[in-house]
This record gives C-alpha cells, sequence and structure tokens, in this order.
C-alpha cells in the first residue's frame, strides 16, 4: 500500500480484473474505514457535489475486523440502493470486538446536482486486507 500522506490518512482506487480495489490508511483503523468509505463513494459520485444535509446513524456487527469492513462499505451501499442516499463524510464513533457505530452526513441523491460515476453492486471478501498499524491500512475489492 502506498506511503501515508502528510495528514496521515488517505485512500486511492486501485484497478483488479473486472472489479476495483479500495485502499485506504490511517493513524487508526477507524480512520482507514472512513478512509475506505470515502473511497467507494468517489467511486460512485463526484464527492464535493454532496452537500451535508442529513446525518445517519450506521450500526454493524461482524465477526473480525475484515468481516466489519465488508459489512460496513455493503450497509453503506444498502443506504444508497434502499434509501438513495450519497454521503462525503463519515466518523466512526465507537468500533470493538465484532461491532461498528459510526455516522455518515451527506444528503439524498439529487440527479440535477449529482452525476453518478460507477455503479457499486458489493464489498467483496476476495482479497481483503486489514493491518490494525499503526498505521491501518486495509484493502477490499468492490464488484462492479
Amino acid at each position: 500500500m502506498p506511503s501515508l500522506a502528510p495528514s496521515g490518512r488517505g485512500h486511492r482506487v486501485t484497478p483488479h480484473t473486472a472489479d476495483t480495489g479500495i485502499e485506504a490508511w490511517g493513524p487508526t483503523l477507524d480512520e482507514a474505514f472512513e478512509e475506505a468509505a470515502l473511497g467507494l463513494f468517489e467511486l460512485m459520485i463526484e464527492p464535493v457535489a454532496v452537500e451535508e444535509r442529513e446525518a445517519h446513524r450506521v450500526a454493524v456487527s461482524g465477526g473480525d475486523d475484515g468481516d466489519l469492513l465488508v459489512r460496513w462499505l455493503n450497509e453503506l451501499l444498502y443506504l444508497v440502493d434502499a434509501r438513495g442516499l450519497l454521503f462525503h463524510r463519515f466518523v466512526i464513533e465507537r468500533r470493538v470486538a465484532g461491532a461498528l457505530v459510526a455516522t455518515a452526513y451527506g444528503e439524498p441523491f439529487d440527479p440535477a446536482r449529482h452525476l453518478p460515476r460507477t455503479a457499486v453492486k458489493a464489498a467483496t471478501y476476495h482479497q481483503l486486507a486489514v493491518e490494525a498499524g499503526p498505521p491501518a491500512r486495509v484493502r477490499v475489492i468492490v464488484d462492479l
């Protein structure tokens, strides 16, 4: 994975056969999870077009940190698909053994302002990697 940015956190999208990878990093695993979510939404939409009009509580549970990462990203995708919501900021409030609680900030999709980029179906377990660090680094492949 890439070296840390001056801010200590960041993400990048990487090609992967017919899918796409997201690599994210930060001083803590919580920040790496937040960056992975930012990378996910950058694939789907121009994030600067998304305003912070609503806050949505997101809670997921999973077996380990890798499972938690996949479930976290898939829950965000569910909010896009089922409720038409887009996000541009994420705050992990609590992550303990097998559970994560966060707030996602954004707004409903507005076709006049939000130009879709790539449709993402799901985060997968293929080549999943989670390194608690510090620095923390994660990699996840998303199905397009």
